[in-house]
């Protein structure tokens, strides 16, 4: 029973990884920080890093990860294709797991593409050199970013399973960069999800444990929230 849950979940996987890369979702999204990291560089090394990171934190990983995420899952509403997965032998349980894994190893590869584009550009366009302690350190942040964001982006399945549109849940990554701009300055920035990245960058000795917290409640809520949807559309 565990071995074929293992292979339908490995079906699943494969399926909408190819789904993913045949919508060019990776390039566009990877293009976009290439066209924002190019036109706003800073003068110095310190202001690029700084831009490019607050880039791929609100930009990249609240909208990007989110019109991904929304997209996988209302695809199968607005092309028709929800009752043929509902008539399929394998669990609903399974088929999510398996659109909540692909969209994680497109977020993590949206990343390496993004960390690399990132050091690429300064290098060639930035007159002072990225030096290795620079590099080590803007890895460490990109890394930490994008769990924050990975996590975050658990939710807007739920959103788009409910809605079944994709118009929805990529209105509220929109309205969450927002959120992001407006209270990452701002203490209580930390207890508001999307702008926990954006406050840790600006206040990086705080305590996340709180933060982390309800980053985790999040990504549950998105998680089991779109189990129970999913498993109560099929039984109705």
């Amino acid at each position: 029973m565990l071995r074929q849950r293992i292979i339908n979940t490995k079906i699943i996987l494969s399926i909408e990884l190819q789904k993913i890369f045949k919508s060019h979702l990776v390039e566009m999204i990877s293009a976009a920080l290439l066209f924002l990291i190019l036109i706003k560089r800073g003068n110095s090394v310190m202001e690029y890093v700084n831009n490019a990171l607050l880039f791929l934190s609100a930009v990249i990983g609240l909208v990007g990860f989110g019109i991904l995420a929304s997209w996988v899952f209302s695809r199968e509403f607005t092309d028709g294709t929800f009752k043929d997965l509902l008539a399929l032998p394998i669990s609903r349980s399974t088929i999510i797991i398996g659109k909540l894994v692909a969209i994680e190893i497109t977020e993590l590869f949206i990343t390496f593409i993004s960390t690399v584009l990132i050091i690429v550009v300064g290098h060639l366009t930035i007159g002072e050199p990225l030096t290795k302690t620079i590099v080590a350190g803007l890895i460490g942040k990109i890394w930490k970013i994008v769990a924050y964001n990975v996590l975050l982006s658990f939710l807007w399945p739920l959103v788009a399973s409910l809605s079944r549109s994709a118009l929805l849940p990529m209105s509220l990554s929109f309205i969450s960069l927002i959120l992001a701009v407006i209270f990452s300055s701002q203490p209580i920035g930390r207890f508001i999800p999307w702008s926990i990245t954006g406050y840790w960058l600006a206040n990086p000795t705080f305590n996340p444990l709180i933060s982390n917290l309800i980053v985790s409640a999040v990504a549950a809520i998105g998680i089991y929230g779109t189990m129970y949807v999913w498993n109560y559309l099929d039984q109705s």
